[in-house]
């Protein structure tokens, strides 16, 4: 039998194994000249959920790659270009 302790690891472990990853859209502007973070985003294994950072824009996507894309799409007009940025 595990004491309150062994299951609080295992519970532990099981969280940070299934844990989604975390992610950035960063739109570059001016030929590597300017940058700034446009959302941030958790990947799952089947979906990708991204916040802009201003709060006004939520997006639920099949993968982060997508959700770069239209990001991208959203930001054409100003003649930025957006990257992935895995942050673990």
């Amino acid at each position: 039998m595990n004491g309150p302790e062994e299951f609080a690891a295992r519970v532990r472990q099981l969280a940070v194994q299934e844990a989604p990853r975390l992610f950035a859209i960063v739109e570059e502007y001016g030929g590597q000249q300017e940058a700034r973070v446009a959302g941030y985003g958790l990947a799952y294994p089947d979906h990708a959920d991204v916040n802009s950072v201003e709060g006004d824009f939520r997006l639920s996507s099949e993968s982060p790659e997508n959700a770069r894309a239209i990001f991208e799409i959203s930001s054409r007009s100003s003649g930025a270009r957006n990257h992935l940025v895995w942050l673990d």
